[in-house]
């Protein structure tokens, strides 16, 4: 597949994601890595903090929990990568709600 060709298939793919989940209660999305991180990452099956904020916003879904936490970030990177999707958010001027998803958390859906 040339680079091209990559790159409309991505393209295509994430629209169609994009309608699927479109107006959804609740996302729960991997987001192990920082932007920073991800860039020597690509392709290790994992996203990143703007990339699930961008996802979510774009579907217009109410609320994202991300996980998939890297067994390397300890509680205070987990609290600024928290920190940076909510800013993605703000900067954004759209609603979301966003938090980090937590070990026995239960989520009730109606």
């Amino acid at each position: 597949m040339s680079p091209e060709q990559a790159k409309k298939t991505a393209t295509d793919e994430r629209i169609a994601l994009v309608e699927f989940l479109h107006g959804s209660d609740i996302l729960i999305l991997d987001a192990q890595y920082t932007d920073a991180e991800y860039e020597s990452h690509v392709g290790w099956g994992h996203g990143s903090i703007s990339s699930a904020v961008s996802l979510a916003l774009d579907a217009e879904v109410r609320r994202l929990l991300l996980f998939h936490h890297d067994p390397g970030h300890d509680d205070a990177m987990l609290d600024a990568m928290l920190d940076d999707a909510r800013r993605l958010i703000r900067e954004s001027g759209k609603e979301l709600e966003v938090d980090g998803a937590r070990e026995g958390e239960e989520v009730l859906l109606k």
